[in-house]
């Protein structure tokens, strides 16, 4: 009798176990980091708000590799806003296909160098970051374990009305960066996959 009990205990201790090594997994994938000089800003919620300074920052987020020749499209897809209203459309168990940022389509080619240095604000379109290797990316290598990677968007000014300019003369005091990350390609919204970043230019 005490050999199954123990046996039981040691089950469910490794149940236990696996349980929070897949949660603290889970919240690693999906969190969010915004990086502006010595300050770091942790995204784990799916509305959250960041202060920073009308200067370049990054963003540093895990995604698995884009695979082309299989056809595993791992992306992570963002839309900038200047209208709170726009962000209000989101709910999970909604098709991408049905917002307007985000459907087929809308996802901006790069810039010259093949990344996007420059974000572009705008409730039509989204920027469609990936990393396939070296030689084919939209964002920087950080560290890799196994299939799952570390990258970062390195961001330098924005386009907005139709013109690039500089953070500090930007109009806009507030943006909204929207995070969909599809963990699964079905292109469904689901718990954890939607992030919503109210960001404050100070």
């Amino acid at each position: 009798m005490k050999k199954i009990l123990n046996k039981k205990i040691i089950v469910s201790i490794s149940l236990f176990t696996i349980s929070l090594t897949n949660f603290a997994q889970e919240n690693i994938n999906n969190s969010i980091t915004f990086i502006q000089g010595d300050s770091v800003y942790k995204i784990n919620n799916k509305t959250d708000l960041v202060n920073l300074e009308r200067k370049p920052f990054s963003i540093r987020y895990f995604s698995k590799p884009y695979d082309s020749k299989n056809h595993q499209f791992y992306s992570v897809q963002v839309a900038i806003l200047q209208d709170p209203i726009d962000t209000l459309i989101l709910k999970t168990g909604q098709n991408t296909e049905n917002i307007s940022y985000f459907e087929p389509g809308t996802g901006m080619a790069p810039g010259s160098n093949g990344m996007y240095d420059t974000i572009v604000i705008t409730n039509t379109a989204h920027h469609y970051l990936t990393y396939e290797n070296e030689n084919d990316k939209k964002v920087y290598l950080i560290s890799e374990n196994k299939d799952n990677l570390e990258l970062e968007w390195k961001i330098s000014a924005a386009y907005y009305e139709e013109k690039d300019v500089q953070f500090i003369d930007l109009k806009l005091s507030t943006l909204y960066f929207v995070f969909f990350i599809d963990n699964n390609l079905n292109g469904i919204i689901e718990n954890g996959e939607l992030k919503t970043v109210i960001t404050k230019l100070k």
